[in-house]
């Protein structure tokens, strides 16, 4: 197969679904993944995609989010070892609420693992589908709603009239982005809502999040800091994070990969 075809079919399937990942077009084309690599990075260049780890994806001039499946293959151990230090906080018989992370989908995964026995409330798909294929005690309560495909999640006031009617015990978000000057900060409107509509309807809200998330403020803020309770992150923040926790009275947990 000629380069040409090659980048063809890459066109096809990013045509098709918005994003491509280097194993699926490898297997597919039939060649290594370093001659992939090398396509996207040449299609890159040219204005036809953008790569990131595992893959590529077209830029949406609405929504900078990646989409769900390339984000599931950015830091794996992380979001692991921050999904380990979280389920130490979840205790069974509670009600939980995940936002569609792919770092709240390791932590549903964690769930299985420890055997909690909890009702889980989610607008990811993903995490749906997940426990839908595994046999667990957690008892599922997924939102519905809107699809939004790039992130897997369900996202309209369907979805958010849902969360509306719980308050749970703890509930996990992992942001895009968060700063001290705004809070918390997402890529995308509908969104950011169902975020916000979580935490206003959990009693303790821990955020999970990496050292990549420390600003800069994505475009969309959508709530302060006054509701967190507690921080979970893999590096030491920096002082003037620090001083803010501690005048805020906000616990941070550190993991280790």
């Amino acid at each position: 197969m000629t380069k040409n075809e090659r980048q063809s079919i890459i066109e096809t399937e990013l045509s098709k679904q918005g994003y491509v990942l280097i194993t699926s077009l490898g297997d597919r084309l039939g060649c290594s993944e370093e001659t992939i690599r090398r396509d996207l990075k040449e299609m890159e260049l040219a204005g036809k995609l953008t790569r990131i780890h595992g893959g590529a994806y077209l830029i949406d001039q609405y929504d900078v989010s990646y989409p769900a499946e390339l984000r599931k293959m950015q830091f794996p151990e992380l979001k692991r070892s921050l999904a380990q230090t979280a389920v130490r906080h979840i205790r069974n018989n509670e009600y939980i609420m995940l936002d569609s992370s792919t770092t709240c989908l390791a932590l549903a995964s964690e769930l299985v693992s420890a055997n909690r026995k909890v009702t889980l409330i989610t607008n990811s798909l993903l995490i749906c589908d997940f426990l839908n294929k595994t046999s667990s005690q957690v008892k599922l309560i997924c939102t519905g709603g809107e699809f939004r495909r790039r992130t897997s999640s369900f996202t309209d006031y369907h979805t958010i009239d849902t969360i509306s009617g719980y308050h749970a015990d703890r509930c996990f978000i992992s942001p895009p982005k968060v700063t001290v000057e705004f809070g918390l900060s997402d890529n995308d409107l509908s969104e950011s809502r169902v975020r916000e509509s979580m935490i206003r309807h959990s009693e303790k809200v821990f955020l999970l999040l990496d050292h990549t998330k420390f600003g800069p403020s994505a475009n969309i803020h959508f709530e302060g800091m006054d509701r967190v309770s507690t921080i979970i992150t893999d590096q030491p923040l920096t002082p003037e994070w620090e001083g803010y926790a501690s005048s805020h009275r906000i616990s941070v947990e550190y993991c280790f990969p």
